[in-house]
């Protein structure tokens, strides 16, 4: 409860600046599945970003240690296979740097709703605390703009390749953490300023 109240406090401060003067980090995240309970985070990625610039040069990839388990769908989906794990992070070193880099920042995720389950799995595992000053959805931000504007969602519209077609933004390879962290960075700015632009506004 405590966790929710000192969210809703970070956020409600964030609100009374301008999009452009905070400092975020977007980040992706794959998994072994989609329940944070039984599967694994298999790789992590961040970028910070200041807008308008994405400081490349802080962008991490991780491969995570994981338990001997089944990769499931993750050679389908991520097209991560064994013999990538070869050189591989420990869990609580990587969220120990992410507790860091998350300090005074806000956390930009595409489906934050999953990624920040499977965050702070990891981080009561690690005894470590995730402090992000605000989270920041870039599909929830479509979906909303989208029902503003009286768009009809369809199945797939609102994955991180469709959002960014629609503000012109280049394909990547989908479902590789890093540059589906960069795409991810890439999608909130022209969100930001297309429908805030450089004003005192908020995006949250």
């Amino acid at each position: 409860m405590w966790d929710l109240v000192k969210r809703w406090w970070r956020t409600h401060q964030a609100r009374k600046k301008a999009w452009t003067e905070h400092r975020y980090i977007a980040l992706d995240i794959e998994t072994s599945g989609l329940d944070p309970a039984t599967d694994q985070i298999l790789a992590i990625a961040w970028v910070e970003v200041a807008p308008p610039v994405i400081h490349y040069t802080t962008g991490r990839y991780y491969l995570i240690d994981h338990d001997e388990t089944d990769l499931k769908q993750s050679p389908v989906i991520h097209g991560l296979v064994k013999k990538d794990f070869i050189e591989t992070s420990q869990l609580c070193d990587v969220m120990a740097q992410l507790s860091e880099q998350l300090n005074n920042k806000i956390l930009i995720c595409h489906h934050i709703q999953l990624d920040w389950r499977f965050l702070k799995q990891a981080a009561k595992r690690c005894d470590i605390e995730l402090s992000p000053l605000a989270l920041f959805d870039t599909l929830a931000f479509e979906a909303s703009r989208l029902k503003r504007q009286q768009h009809h969602i369809q199945r797939g519209s609102l994955t991180l390749t469709a959002c960014r077609s629609r503000y012109g933004l280049p394909e990547y390879d989908a479902h590789h953490a890093f540059s589906d962290a960069i795409g991810c960075a890439e999608l909130m700015l022209a969100q930001g300023y297309k429908y805030a632009g450089s004003s005192k506004s908020s995006l949250f």
